[in-house]
């Protein structure tokens, strides 16, 4: 009986394994056996001469066996600067259909981007920054995993999902359109061709109508990605009031706000201006995408004349920081619209009382801390001492020629000063009583708007893949209003073009939105 419940439990454990989802709750568990002795140095040499290439290995996940698996290292600075300071601990990325096409996680994941909390001695800053991140827009999953090489313990891990084509169907429901990425791994080699003005990393400024011009700063599969892409950074530049034809601008506003609140000057918002996604819908539209998020919560402090900004430049860094500033269009162009610049100034705000004002950021910092506590202490290739782990709350850190702030010690003061700036207490204007009625072959749309001085707005679409298009509500007696000047607001839609919606409300000084979380969040007919 004793061994029939030994085998049974074993069985359990097995079956429990296979069933973990990878992205879930808990510690992961990645084991890779390499049959190369010299596996290191031969995923080095791939690095630098072929940086897709890829080392055949075994890897268990979860104790599920992938054969044929793929594996290389992955990053710029996170592998460079830390091969140069002869650390083992370099970030990898593992393709598990390397081989076998179709081998992938029961959630349908065949790729694991495995990253060496490189600048971020609390390993926290990743997967605490896309758990913020995706209460607003979609982000990729992210956790821990404990890695084992060759059976022995190469230390904890940050886990991130892959932004592939998986991770667009998941969220927009739609296969296809085009992926670029906004860093590419030769993204420091600026070259120089014929009539090529000097470029600034993925900023989405307009250089030419040429696609070898951007090639240094973006990456495509697709060579029909660069016609959509040049199109979309010109009518950015030349065209902005143009702007929603070609890019989802409020997943944009998203974007800068969530950057600005966790001052991640590591992305778009900073002065590298990478760190990012677009995908292009079947209709040519473009969506941001955040990634790479280990330097996010102050990590990188360093200007754009690459300066090192002090504690309180990055705990007062100004909600419309670079506002002025032509290197990054999508700041500069979008926030001068009057409409656009509430929105996102509304954005930050429900960042602000969400998270900030009620300390949850840092409690689920705690939490997730504690969960890590023990494999960090086991980690003797990470690169910071348990010491520095257990201080990166509270304490600045010296790493090479970076002094990286405590989470605690930027973002209860940052919350506190956020709370009290004056454009984040300007009056909002009112929205309540929202509602939809199908009145034969339309969709009727009121709502009761208080101190929207410049109006409102109905936001629609028929499907998730695209943005949402907008028309303006109206309160004067016509186009289904009932009677003017009565604080009931109307708009008339197509039955066939609406499916989800959302209503803005525009005041002198600030706007709002309902729901609040729009449009990652948003009523369904």
């Amino acid at each position: 009986m004793k061994h029939t419940f030994l085998i049974l439990s074993f069985i359990l454990s097995c079956f429990s394994a296979f069933a973990q989802e990878f992205y879930g709750n808990g510690v992961q568990e990645v084991k890779i056996e390499f049959s190369q002795k010299n596996w290191d140095s031969k995923l080095d040499s791939l690095k630098k001469v072929n940086p897709e290439a890829r080392l055949l290995a075994t890897v268990w996940v979860n104790g599920q066996r992938f054969d044929s698996v793929g594996v290389r290292y992955k990053g710029n600075s996170s592998y460079f600067r830390t091969r140069n300071e002869t650390l083992k601990k370099l970030p990898m990325n593992i393709k598990l259909d390397y081989k076998k096409k179709g081998q992938a996680l029961k959630n349908g994941h065949n790729t694991i981007k495995l990253s060496n909390a490189f600048l971020d001695p609390s390993f926290l800053r990743d997967p605490l920054s896309y758990e913020l991140i995706r209460k607003y827009m979609p982000a990729p999953q992210c956790n821990f995993s404990k890695v084992y090489l060759n059976g022995k313990y190469w230390g904890l891990y940050v886990n991130s999902e892959s932004v592939d084509e998986q991770f667009i169907k998941k969220h927009f429901g739609a296969e296809g359109g085009f992926i670029v990425k906004c860093d590419p791994d030769n993204w420091k080699k600026v070259r120089s061709q014929t009539g090529c003005p000097k470029g600034d990393n993925a900023s989405l400024t307009y250089l030419n109508d040429n696609a070898g011009c951007y090639d240094a700063f973006y990456e495509v599969e697709d060579p029909a990605a660069w016609k959509v892409l040049i199109n979309m950074i010109k009518v950015l530049n030349k065209t902005p009031d143009k702007i929603e034809t070609v890019l989802n601008v409020d997943q944009t506003l998203w974007m800068l706000a969530l950057n600005n609140a966790m001052v991640n000057l590591d992305s778009y918002n900073g002065s590298l201006s990478h760190n990012y996604y677009l995908w292009f819908d079947s209709m040519n539209v473009a969506h941001p995408i955040i990634w790479d998020l280990n330097m996010s919560f102050g990590g990188w402090r360093r200007d754009f004349s690459f300066q090192e900004m002090t504690d309180d430049q990055l705990i007062q860094y100004s909600p419309l920081a670079e506002f002025e500033n032509l290197r990054r269009p999508l700041i500069s162009k979008l926030l001068r619209n009057p409409f656009y610049r509430k929105v996102y100034l509304a954005h930050l705000k429900t960042i602000y009382t969400d998270h900030l004002s009620t300390g949850q950021l840092l409690t689920r910092a705690q939490i997730m801390s504690k969960e890590i506590d023990p494999w960090v202490k086991m980690d003797t290739l990470k690169l910071y001492s348990y010491a520095d782990f257990q201080a990166s709350f509270d304490k600045t850190m010296k790493t090479g020629q970076d002094n990286v702030i405590g989470l605690r010690q930027l973002m209860a003061k940052r919350a506190e000063w956020l709370g009290k700036h004056p454009l984040l207490n300007k009056p909002q204007p009112g929205i309540s009583d929202a509602l939809a009625t199908v009145d034969g072959s339309k969709v009727k749309v009121t709502v009761k708007l208080t101190n929207a001085t410049k109006g409102g707005w109905l936001f629609y679409r028929a499907k998730p893949q695209y943005a949402f298009n907008r028309v303006q509500m109206v309160d004067d007696g016509t186009n289904g209003d009932m009677a003017a000047g009565d604080g009931i607001y109307t708009a008339l839609v197509d039955a066939g073009i609406i499916k989800h919606w959302y209503v803005a409300a525009e005041g002198d000084e600030a706007a709002a939105t309902l729901p609040e979380r729009a449009s990652f969040e948003f009523f369904k007919l």
